[in-house]
């Protein structure tokens, strides 16, 4: 569960950092082609996060011993990733704009 929550929310955290990257940019008149370029690693990534929890959700289901092994570990790996992805946003945060 706590896996699913994480997830959705850096989701929702990436997509919303690609709907506003005008004003990160502070360039409020960005034509909507450069935005669309711009936001489309973070769309990107907030997909293939829903999908792959989609795809964990689906082989971590009542079944076969590893299926769902595979997907548990799919899992772990995800959260792992999220975690080192956060830790790594603050500590770049931290390091480049200071405290």
């Amino acid at each position: 569960m706590i896996d699913a929550i994480v997830t959705l929310v850096a989701a929702t955290a990436l997509a919303g950092i690609g709907a506003l990257v005008p004003a990160f940019m502070e360039d409020h008149d960005m034509p909507a082609t450069r935005h669309l370029a711009e936001a489309a690693p973070f769309l990107t990534a907030s997909a293939l996060l829903v999908v792959s929890l989609a795809v964990t959700a689906f082989m971590v289901r009542p079944g076969r011993e590893r299926r769902r092994r595979a997907g548990l570990v799919t899992a772990t790996v995800r959260l792992g990733v999220l975690a080192t992805g956060a830790v790594a946003f603050v500590v770049y945060g931290t390091v480049a704009y200071g405290l």
